[in-house]
């Protein structure tokens, strides 16, 4: 049917495109005939209306025909109509829309001229008849030609582009005829082949099949194909063939089934882990081997002899019977569990399942039978252990092997304050990523994956937020193959154990009075800080801070005020920094330090350096009294500054002394200068000891000339470490090292010995009247009386005056001097010894100190002499200074002279005498020998001395 109808419509559309191609054509064709014929029209008109002008006699009624005709088939080009009787379609093309046009106003011209030349063929017709031509006549025929010359043009230019399309549009028109004639041959072709796959294949394959049934194959299937009727046939027969297969492999399956079915009864039987048994008319028709053996017997021995009741223990056999009995004919499954009796008599607790096959009283019966004598014990096990799981005192949780809690105990519920329901399915705390770093987490999982057990303490939150610490032992369960039953965690509350560990750790690292870190923490600290720059190579900075003066405000105001103004110290250097970024400790005393992670650069660091030492400078009000006290900070960087944390401890130490030295109330940082002073130091620290012994030491002597009569008035004895690295060096720089190990004292004595022996063989030989001035360190301010008497009795045993020794004291160490200090002194004093006080600036201090000690000398110090040639002030001062000692009955010697104008300036102002490097540098013993040779062999000093005194010039 559908094909029919396909064959049908196609017919029609193919009849219908026939059609349309036809039609197609004959537009084309009447189009071209249409345009040509317009052509010779406007040529015929144009000629016409030429005779016209010329007086001929024409009907005008043609013309006015012709004129008409022109206009119809123009107008059929461009909008279609009926030109001749046909059909003119329109012009579909883009170029008509432009050349029609054209053509006509071309077209209006020509017919408006041809309209003239009638009326006026009327007006003149009588008078054109035997004249002349008129000679308007003939421009007007100029004008005729050429207007139908322009019209023939423009036909001809419509022509030229519009007649290929026409041409065109035919050719497409034979072209769509030829493709409908192809497609019909091809329709045919499809039919014919349509007709053999639909009828004739399907016929051939339904003979094949019935052929084959006639031989016996009845798993040949014809294919459904073709017409509705022939498919209907094959379906059926499909069908039908089927049935018989299905019914034949039935039947193989049913014995098949029958043969598996009795190998997996054997199978079952001779394999289970539970013992299997027939009974029939009540005594066992088939025992398998493991039902035997649950009761020691051989299979054999209760296969048709046993019946059920007699492997029942003798107490239980009525209740076994009257269960059976209680089953009738029903097909149920008996169970229960009872005791069962072995041939050796012995008792067993074995499981029972029963099953009736079939119906009736008489249908036998198969049953199972398992020893449960272990797992009633294990169950007897698992109910003492849930009592002990139940009433724990410690929190237990059950989880699988991934920590998704199983379930938990009352204990857990009563530590965490979550009940079983809350946690059952969600993932044990402690085992997720919580409140302890990955480290932590990582080396819990791989202990418990590798051990199955894992110890350790943990922090967690109680449901109402509070925090407490648990004490967490983790153990795994297993199964026979060695994969995770499930996880055992016991729980145990340590908080309390936390709370006194942890009072106890920070009474031990954290500072009584003001709380911050103290020194153990601080070292603990700073090692790991250390350690961890180390891996991952990023800097820190440490600063040392120490409180200027702070003693004095003890000494004034007490020890209880001291202590508030470090509490509040304390509280400022927090309120300075960032806890995130820095660690703020208090070594003890007024010493703090601050370690910095997060600003190492040097920008950064200066901002926190002066933003901690702006906010120590700021007043405090302390117990009534407003105090101001400022604080010098020393800071270094490692590992730029330092290799270990001893050495960045060592070097910000060196930083901080450089800050105070430089005036206090500032901050220095450890630079190349200080690292080589460090290193020299330490060198100086170690080597010290050995000098004396290894004879490094060695004297030196600067003369000292009087301004009155130009000779050596004395010398002044200076001491030199010559050491064989690092070359001579000045007593300031090893000194303090001397003082630090309890050396000053031997150094003392060597340099009193060696000073004053050579004082007595130049006193004998070059200079009887020769006095030594002997620099006085801090340190021998406490010389024990025998070492005074040392110097006491040398002076006496080689003859030599007390006079002729004058010990030069720092003007800055009178300022405390201890009443001891005082009496030995005086005892010197007192002696004939001399004192001299060196270092004066201004000269008040020293003048003042003369109140308390008898100084025969004072010394100016050398920036006087070089400020006296430039400033009025300077010289002002300087003079009033030595008028103010002369008044008080001691010398004035100027140190430091350099020039002649110092020389000369200070001779003027009365000084006494002078040492400078233009007078005399200082020498050793053959040079200072020799020296006094020279002056005792002139006899006219004045002959090497300047103009402005009898001293020698030296440059």
């Amino acid at each position: 049917m559908l094909f029919n109808v396909v064959m049908l419509v196609f017919v029609l559309g193919n009849t219908a495109a026939m059609v349309t191609v036809l039609a197609r054509y004959d537009t084309a064709q009447d189009q071209i005939q249409t345009l040509d014929n317009l052509r010779v029209l406007s040529q015929r008109l144009a000629v016409r209306a030429m005779q016209m002008s010329d007086g001929g006699w024409l009907h005008t009624s043609q013309t006015t025909q012709e004129i008409h005709d022109f206009d119809q088939a123009l107008q059929a080009l461009a909008r279609g109509g009926v030109v001749d009787g046909r059909e003119i379609a329109a012009l579909r093309f883009s170029q008509a829309d432009q050349l029609l046009p054209k053509v006509n106003r071309a077209w209006a011209v020509l017919k408006g001229r041809l309209r003239t030349v009638m009326l006026s063929s009327y007006a003149h017709a009588e008078t054109r008849t035997g004249e002349s031509r008129d000679p308007a006549s003939g421009i007007q025929r100029q004008w005729i030609a050429d207007d139908a010359a322009a019209l023939l043009a423009t036909l001809d230019a419509a022509s030229g582009v519009l007649l290929p399309l026409m041409q065109a549009e035919e050719n497409r028109a034979l072209a769509w005829l030829g493709g409908l004639l192809l497609a019909t041959l091809l329709l045919l072709l499809l039919v014919f082949v349509l007709v053999r796959r639909s009828i004739v294949l399907p016929l051939a394959g339904l003979g094949h099949a019935v052929r084959a049934l006639v031989q016996g194959n009845y798993t040949t299937r014809v294919p459904p194909s073709g017409v509705t009727e022939l498919v209907q046939i094959a379906q059926g027969y499909n069908q039908g063939m089927q049935q018989i297969h299905d019914l034949i492999t039935q039947m193989r399956d049913k014995q098949v089934e029958l043969e598996r079915a009795e190998i997996i009864f054997q199978g079952l039987a001779s394999n289970a882990i539970v013992g299997i048994f027939l009974l029939a008319q009540g005594r066992f028709s088939f025992v398998s081997q493991k039902m035997a053996d649950i009761f020691g017997y051989a299979p054999d021995e209760m296969r048709n002899h046993q019946t059920l009741l007699s492997v029942i223990a003798p107490r239980e056999r009525y209740l076994v019977d009257e269960a059976l009995k209680s089953c009738g004919g029903r097909s149920t499954t008996l169970r229960f569990e009872r005791h069962g009796r072995r041939k050796d008599g012995s008792q067993l607790d074995i499981e029972v399942f029963i099953t009736r096959v079939g119906a009736g009283p008489d249908s036998p019966l198969i049953g199972l039978v398992q020893d449960i004598t272990e797992s009633k014990q294990a169950e007897s096990s698992a109910q003492l252990a849930a009592i002990a799981y139940e009433n724990s005192s410690e929190a237990i949780v059950i989880t699988d092997a991934s920590g998704v809690i199983i379930d938990v105990n009352p204990a857990y519920s009563q530590m965490t304050g979550y009940w079983p329901d809350e946690v059952a399915g969600e993932q044990l705390h402690l085992l997720r990523p919580g409140r302890h770093n990955r480290d932590f987490y990582d080396a819990m999982w791989h202990a418990i994956n590798t051990k199955g057990r894992w110890e350790g303490e943990y922090w967690l939150q109680r449901k109402s937020g509070e925090e407490y610490a648990q004490r967490v032992v983790l153990d795994t369960a297993w199964n026979h193959d060695g994969s995770v039953n499930c996880r055992v965690v016991m729980l145990s509350d340590v908080t309390q154990k936390k709370q006194v560990e942890a009072a106890i750790w920070n009474q031990a690292h954290h500072d009584p009075l003001t709380a911050l870190p103290n020194r153990q923490f601080f070292n603990e600290k700073l090692a790991t800080l250390v350690a961890e720059s180390n891996k991952t190579r990023s800097p820190l900075a440490l600063l040392f801070l120490d409180l200027d003066l702070f003693k004095e405000v003890n000494d004034t105001l007490g020890h209880g005020i001291g202590d508030q103004l470090l509490i509040q110290v304390a509280q400022r250097l927090r309120d300075a920094t960032q806890a995130e970024q820095h660690f703020v400790a208090r070594l003890g005393g007024d010493e703090f330090v601050i370690i910095t992670t997060g600003e190492t650069a040097t920008p950064a660091l200066e901002g926190l350096c002066q933003r901690i030492l702006d906010s120590i400078t700021q007043p405090y009000q302390l117990a009534g009294n407003r105090v101001r006290v400022s604080a010098s900070l020393g800071g270094a960087l490692y590992p730029r500054d330092a290799a270990t944390a001893e050495d960045l401890m060592r070097h910000v130490d060196l930083a901080m002394y450089a800050a105070k030295a430089a005036g206090r109330d500032t901050y220095y940082f450890f630079d190349q200068a200080m690292r080589d002073r460090a290193n020299m130091q330490h060198d100086l620290l170690v080597t010290l000891p050995r000098a004396l012994k290894a004879g490094q030491f060695f004297l030196l002597y600067q003369p000292v000339y009087s301004f009155d009569t130009g000779k050596i008035l004395k010398a002044e004895v200076l001491l030199r470490w010559r050491h064989p690295g690092l070359g001579v060096i000045a007593p300031m720089d090893f000194i303090p090292f001397a003082e630090e190990r309890q050396l000053i004292k031997p150094l003392g004595e060597w340099v009193f010995r060696q000073a004053i022996t050579q004082l007595g063989v130049w006193r004998d030989t070059l200079a009887p009247e020769l006095r030594l001035t002997i620099n006085i360190s801090p340190g021998q301010f406490g010389l024990a009386q025998s070492a005074l008497d040392m110097v006491l009795s040398q002076l006496d045993s080689l003859g030599i005056p007390n006079s002729s020794l004058s010990l030069e004291f720092n003007a800055h160490m009178l300022q405390n001097l201890s009443p001891l200090t005082l009496e030995r002194l005086r005892a010197l004093h007192d002696s004939g010894m001399r004192f001299s006080i060196g270092a004066i600036a201004g000269g008040l201090s020293a003048l003042l100190a003369s109140q308390r000690v008898d100084f025969d000398v004072i010394k100016l110090e050398p920036e006087i002499a070089e400020n006296l040639c430039a400033s009025e002030t300077a010289r002002m001062v300087c003079e009033a200074t030595i008028s103010l000692a002369h008044r008080l009955g001691m010398q004035v010697v100027a140190e430091g002279i350099a020039d002649e104008d110092q020389y000369a300036c200070l001779q003027a102002m009365g000084c006494d005498a002078g040492q400078g490097y233009w007078l005399d540098e200082p020498l050793d013993q053959a040079a200072f020998e020799q020296r006094l040779r020279d002056l005792n062999a002139s006899n006219s000093p004045s002959a090497s001395h300047s103009s402005t005194g009898p001293l020698p010039q030296r440059t």
